[in-house]
């Protein structure tokens, strides 16, 4: 099981609402300036920070830190699915448009408009996953 630490910021019935902070290496890197890595997570807003809703029969408070936990599994398989979902339609697209089309043109267009498509296909599976109990982080104690 993968932890993490968060800050509780309410609780209410049963349901805590948690923040934490995506650890990243790009913090402690000597090349961290020279990185475009680094420049895009700068780029991308508060540094990762998530709020998420796990499930307490423990009363808690603002303010408090716990820890939380999510299954490698569910972690893989998201991984895996957001990034072969879309490769395979690339290569698909490409292979079934070689022979069907002259135009590189209309072939790049094709193959944009389905990779788009699986993207779209992904994030909504990806919800309807999140629905389910094994994709949902939970509360593994209260630290402070």
């Amino acid at each position: 099981m993968l932890t993490e630490n968060a800050v509780v910021l309410s609780y209410c019935n049963g349901i805590a609402k948690v923040q934490c902070e995506s650890q990243s290496a790009c913090g402690s890197c000597a090349a961290k300036q020279g990185c475009g890595t680094s420049v895009l997570s700068e780029l991308a807003g508060e540094k990762g920070k998530h709020i998420l809703t796990v499930e307490s029969l423990i009363p808690l408070k603002a303010g408090q830190i716990v820890q939380i936990g999510l299954a490698e599994k569910s972690l893989i398989f998201t991984a895996l699915l957001m990034y072969m979902v879309p490769l395979i339609s690339i290569l698909l697209t490409t292979f079934i448009t070689e022979n069907l089309f002259v135009n590189e043109l209309t072939r790049a267009t094709l193959i944009f408009l389905t990779t788009a498509l699986s993207f779209l296909l992904v994030r909504r599976y990806s919800k309807q996953l999140n629905q389910q109990r094994a994709y949902q982080p939970v509360l593994l104690r209260v630290i402070g």
